[in-house]
Parts: C-alpha cells; structure tokens; sequence
C-alpha cells in the first residue's frame, strides 16, 4: 500500500472546490475607491481573435517568457507540446482555439464580448450558453450578462470587475489526463492531484489553490498537494495584459489582468492556502486510519465541519456583496473594510516570485484564526443575512481587507509597467 494512501481519500473530498463566489462583486467595490480620484479610461471593445490575428508573431514569444518562469518554479510542471504552441499558422487555423490550447486551458472557452452587470445597467442580455460550457451553471444563473458589440467603448473598470470572475466559469476545467476530455491527454498536467476528476466543478481545483505552509509530513506523506497551478495562470495573464496594452489593444489589457487577479484573489482566501485549518497532521492521518478499520464518524465528522464552515463563508460573502451593492449601503463594515485603506495598510505588489511570502502566507496564517471564529458562530449553514453588527461581519471584513490589498497592489504596479 502506497503511504499516500493514508491521507489521499480524506484529502480528496475535504478540499473545497471554490474559493470566493463574487470576485466582480468585491473587484467593484476595491474599484468604486480606489479609482475614485481618478476619470475611468474609455476602451473599445476587441474580439479575441482580432486581438490574435494582429499580434499572433508576439503571442507565442509572450507565452514562453511565462513558462520560462513557471518552470524554474514548479518542478511538477512539464514543457508544452510544440505542436499545442501558438505557430505555424495556416489560412484555415482557428486562432482562438489555438490560443487557448497553447495557453492549456480549456479549448472550448468562450471569450464572448461582454460584462457582467455590476450594478444593474440596461443591454442587450448575453446568454448563458455564450458564457460558459458548464453543465451546472450554479449561481451563474443569478447574474446578468449584457453582450457589447466590437468597437463599443466601454468603462476599464468595468472590463476588470467581469474578468476577475470569468475564470470560473470554465477556463481551467478537465484539463487532467483523468479528466473526461481529449486535451487532458496532451497537455501534460499528468492526474488530477486533487479533488474529485469525476465531478466537472472539481477538476478546476488544483489552478485555483495554492499549499506551500502544510507541516512537512503532510507534504512527505501527500506530495500531490504541491502539485498546483495558480502561479502559472497569474503569469501567464500577466505576461498577455502587457503585452496587449504595449501593443495598443487596452480592452484585452485589462481582461487578463482581471482573469490574472482571479488567481490572486482565490489564494487570498484561507481555505485555498491551507488543507485543513486547525486539523494537525496528526489528526488527519488518525482519522483515516481509523476509518480504514471501519470506524467512519470520526471522518465524516471533520469533513462536514471543515467543509461546512468554508461552505459557510462563501455562501454568506456572495449573497452579503449582492445585497451591498443593490442596497448602495456603502457604510455597512464590510464594505469599508474593502474600501477604506489607510495609507499604512497599502503595500507594494513586488511580483511574481514573492506571490507565496505576500499574499499566500498571510491567508495560510488566518486560517486557525478564521476557522476557530467561525466554529464559534454556531452557524451551520447560509440561511440570511444578520444584522450589520454581527460577528460574521468581522471575519468577512477581515478576510476581504487582505484581498482588497493585493487587488491595489496588482493593479497599481500593473499601470505602472505600462
């Protein structure tokens, strides 16, 4: 029996698979302050494959730089294929699907011209099945989508706040060789190395969380769990909305900048930093153990409080936003945790390589204290929204001030590159 067995299966259905449901929500909030001082710029609007068919000889020089650097990073990583890169084009090549399949991310994405509305506005309603592949649509199906036509100018604002959620919605889907998908064969990303492959939502998980803290058994005994992406995603973004804004296409600037600060924004989130809160290495490894000899309780328990109180958090944070921005109440706490940054609570975004020490490393460090306080709510589940002076407030409050910050620190040192 493999030692990885020990942990794997606890490991496999405990680790969520979502990280903030509402990025366009909070992006709009971080937004309405910290461009407040400042007129909005205007930009038009650019189909993906315009932006490819006038930049394709610079795109796949851009995409090397990223992987370049991922994989002096990311031992696990592999090389892509040559025949996956963005070249040797001919009159018939479909620029977008190449793209996509270059980048390794699901080729069947589609990069509609759109925004999500944020707060409501009138337009032409894009439909769902020109935004995503998913079968189950989840909460998606409580957003508006409105369609915008190329050339239409819109506000950069309002570009970012769609594109921070638009990853979600299937970009990094069934991208394993266990994965029901061909491209899961060929680009190389090996296994799932966790949640569940068999579940569409899950199989995103391992772009989307980033474990660099766990005690070194947990990493000894379980060494799939370093196995992940996000880096890589945050580069590669990164790398194509500077580029598209030196090459004179800002629309597409700041659409990846807003698909890079998706990433960033999910390991801003406790639960995506850190396996198990509070649970030793110890625990875990008992708990499995035990229901190895047929004693399941202990398991079941600590997977249905663990997943329970993230679940918990989520579910709150999507419907508080919502609630926030219909209602305009701009005073509420949370809302001014998110806005309202003192200048000594500002930090410098100092890139890539400092991603683990900046933002992973203060959300792995909240996670005990996070998940004790939610413990002490005695809340089982979403059920309503409490008044403004409950305690959930505080922990929410907290926890979005520290994606607020990096959000700022991004965006900032982006305008500054270009």
């Amino acid at each position: 029996m493999k030692k990885t067995f020990i942990i794997i299966t606890l490991l496999t259905f405990t680790i969520p698979n979502f990280a903030w449901n509402n990025h366009a929500g909070i992006t709009y909030l971080i937004l309405k302050d910290h461009w407040k001082t400042q007129k909005t710029p205007m930009v038009k609007a650019e189909s993906l494959n315009s932006f490819l068919s006038k930049e394709k000889d610079s795109i796949q020089a851009t995409l090397s730089i990223s992987e370049d650097w991922a994989l002096g990073k990311l031992p696990h990583l592999t090389k892509t294929k040559d025949e996956l890169k963005f070249q040797n084009f001919s009159r018939d090549t479909d620029l977008v699907t190449q793209f996509f399949k270059a980048l390794r991310v699901n080729p069947k994405h589609k990069a509609s011209l759109y925004i999500q509305s944020v707060p409501k506005r009138n337009g032409t309603i894009l439909p769902l099945d020109q935004l995503t592949t998913l079968n189950e649509k989840g909460k998606l199906v409580n957003e508006t989508f409105i369609a915008l036509k190329e050339g239409q100018m819109i506000g950069a604002d309002e570009v970012l706040i769609s594109a921070t959620d638009e990853p979600d919605y299937d970009l990094d889907l069934h991208l394993f060789e266990d994965n029901v998908s061909d491209v899961g064969k060929v680009y190389g990303f090996g296994k799932q190395s966790f949640g569940n492959p068999a579940v569409e939502y899950s199989s995103q998980a391992p772009f989307h969380m980033g474990f660099f803290y766990e005690p070194t058994i947990i990493f000894t005994l379980a060494g799939f769990l370093k196995r992940t992406y996000p880096e890589l995603r945050i580069h590669q973004f990164t790398e194509l909305s500077k580029l598209a804004f030196k090459k004179g296409h800002p629309y597409w600037g700041y659409r990846f900048a807003g698909w890079a600060l998706h990433y960033i924004q999910d390991l801003t989130q406790p639960y995506h930093s850190s396996v198990l809160p509070r649970v030793s290495a110890s625990k875990q490894i008992g708990v499995q153990l035990v229901s190895m000899v047929g004693y399941q309780t202990p398991k079941d328990n600590m997977i249905q409080f663990v997943s329970g109180r993230h679940t918990l958090i989520e579910e709150y944070q999507y419907y508080l936003i919502k609630n926030l921005i219909v209602t305009k109440n701009w005073n509420h706490p949370v809302v001014t945790s998110i806005m309202s940054l003192e200048p000594n609570e500002r930090i410098e975004w100092k890139g890539l390589d400092d991603l683990r020490v900046n933002v992973c490393r203060e959300a792995y460090d909240a996670g005990e204290q996070t998940d004790e306080q939610l413990e002490n709510l005695n809340i089982p589940k979403y059920e309503t929204l409490y008044e403004e002076s409950h305690p959930i407030h505080t922990i929410l409050g907290s926890l979005l001030k520290n994606t607020s910050k990096h959000t700022r620190a991004y965006l900032d040192a982006l305008v500054k590159s270009y």
